[in-house]
Parts: structure tokens; sequence; C-alpha cells
């Protein structure tokens, strides 16, 4: 079944606006965390590895160290990541390219993990407004990007809003399931306050091109915010092979910024 986040009942909203949680899982053993990203713009591009913290517990980053990381393209090109500090591997001369497939390889404490993810097409972010809207019983302003969705259904995208230089660490993400073609309107918007924009703020999006594998990880991870009814999140679908939780990401990324008036 195809998943959106635009729904009829929603008009003005992302249905991806929900606080990310961090990945206190229903296993009761530690699982490794693999966050990984590569973009169309100059690296050095990072990976994360990581362990989870048990449920119920207050979050810390716990680094994970020695592993060997490489990802390479289906052009032929490979770098083996430095480790930068603990649990944090940049590369230092890869380079993203649209339409090329990536692959993530990381070994550690005797196990390995592989990914994959291509990156997509870029689609321009032509503009950024601010809209007034209702937000349940309260009016408030909300960034809108403005991009045109190209005809053909299998686009996804994510946003990442900054506001005065911090990131707010709502979801926000879409597909084109209701849009595919459309010009973008629909707003970065969700209830909690510290997502709230406000005169003389200074906000700045992200907008990133994202493939199918991806979306479903993000899509998956607001839900898992939600529960299953019984007050216990259910561990999001990543698209790391072998075990590990997380992500890795070959997108592009565009930015505009704009003075809230």
């Amino acid at each position: 079944m195809k998943h959106s986040i635009i729904t009829a009942a929603l008009l003005f909203l992302m249905a991806s606006c929900q606080k990310v949680i961090d990945l206190k899982v229903k296993d009761a053993s530690p699982k490794y965390v693999i966050e990984g990203n590569i973009t169309n713009l100059p690296g050095p591009y990072t990976v994360t590895l990581s362990r989870t913290t048990p449920f119920n517990t207050s979050w810390e980053f716990q680094g994970v160290g020695g592993a060997t990381v490489t990802i390479g393209d289906n052009m032929g090109n490979s770098e083996t990541l430095q480790e930068s500090q603990t649990g944090i591997y940049q590369t230092t001369g890869l380079t993203g390219v649209e339409g090329r497939t990536y692959a993530l390889h990381i070994t550690v404490g005797g196990q390995t993990f592989t990914a994959s993810s291509t990156m997509p097409p870029l689609v321009r972010f032509d503009s950024l407004y601010i809209r007034e809207l209702v937000n349940f019983t309260k009016t408030v302003k909300a960034a809108v990007p403005v991009f045109t969705d190209p005809k053909g259904q299998g686009n996804a995208y994510r946003f990442n809003q900054y506001i005065n230089g911090r990131l707010d660490k709502g979801l926000y993400y879409q597909n084109d399931d209701f849009t595919d073609g459309l010009t973008n309107s629909f707003a970065l918007l969700q209830p909690d306050p510290d997502s709230t924009l406000h005169v003389n703020d200074r906000v700045e999006i992200d907008m990133q091109c994202i493939d199918k594998a991806v979306y479903e990880y993000w899509f998956s991870l607001d839900q898992s915010s939600k529960g299953d009814g019984n007050g216990i999140p259910a561990n999001p679908v990543s698209n790391i092979q072998g075990g590990a939780l997380g992500y890795f990401s070959a997108h592009t990324s565009q930015r505009r910024s704009l003075l809230v008036k």
C-alpha cells in the first residue's frame, strides 16, 4: 500500500510533524545504530556509528570506534573513511553525484553491515515563503518550500528546518503519491512550540531529494514515535543489512532561508 503524508483531512499539514525520538528499541540487547549521508554538495560526508540505549533511560551518544567503514559507487570509486572522533567517520575525497548508487560497508566487533542508496535527480528548490495557518486553535507562522514535483510518481523528499541556526527536531517528509506533477503548497508545521516561527526569526530549510528506501525509514520512524498501543515504540524500517538500526542516504541537498516578518 502506498504511503503518503498528504491526506484530505490534513490539507495544510505534513503528517510527518512528530518530534524525533532517539532509537530506544524493543530489543533488550544493545544494537548498533548507523547514520550515513552522502550528498551532491562537496564533502566530507559523514557516517556515525553508535549503540542504542535501553528503553526508558536518558539518551546520550555512545560512539563506537575502531570500525572499518567504506563507501563506494557504481562507477568504481571507493574510499575508506577516517575516524575523526569516536564513532564519527568521514570521507576525504569521495564525490556525490546525482544518479549514482552508493554502497556502504562497515565491519565492527566481528559483524558486517551493508547498505546502498541511489541519489535521485535534483528537483529544484524554487523559493520559500511564510504562511499563517490555524494550528488547532492557534494561528501560527509556518515555512512553505516551493518546488514542482516532476511528472511521474516516485519522487520523495525530506526537509530539515533550522530556526535561528537551531535544528528543529520535527520529522518533515513527503512523497508524490497525491502530488505528482504539482507545485508544493504544504507547510512545515507541527504543534511543538520549539518548532514555532516568530517575527524576526531566521528560518533556513534544507530540501533533500531522497530515494524510496530512505523515505520508508523516515515514515516508519514517525510511526514508531506513536507506539503500538502499548506505549512501546516499534523498530523503524532500516535499509541497513546485517541487523543494525538507522539509515544510509544518498540525496541531493539545497538550502534557502529568509527572515520571518
